[in-house]
């Protein structure tokens, strides 16, 4: 049986796994709680301890963009959004810390 022809105009070089990477996926989440240093999130596709993201919380009518450190994943009991996901944030700008310290403080007034 003969190998098919090639019909990529560039073709791929085998590098048999001596290459690592990382891939950025977009996923949706709820949030569940939140503080000034982190949240949990609930979401449809688990996320590896230890491991970093970016993440966009939309606050009201202004959004925030913040690096996170994900701490635990665990099982939410939600059949659309089955992990929980413990998150710490890690080196926020200025502007966003005020933003969400500002919701924050709102939020914390409407609470009973």
């Amino acid at each position: 049986m003969s190998k098919p022809a090639e019909r990529r105009r560039h073709p791929r070089v085998s590098v048999e796994g001596r290459l690592d990477g990382r891939a950025t996926v977009l996923a949706d989440f709820r949030v569940l709680s939140l503080s000034e240093i982190g949240a949990t999130l609930e979401m449809g596709i688990p996320m590896a301890p230890g491991s970093s993201c970016d993440l966009t919380l939309n606050l009201s009518h202004v959004s925030v963009d913040l690096k996170g450190r994900v701490v635990y994943v665990e099982d939410s009991g939600n059949a659309s959004a089955p992990y929980r996901v413990g998150m710490d944030f890690v080196r926020l700008q200025s502007l966003d810390r005020a933003l969400l310290a500002s919701y924050l403080e709102r939020e914390r007034r409407k609470a009973p």
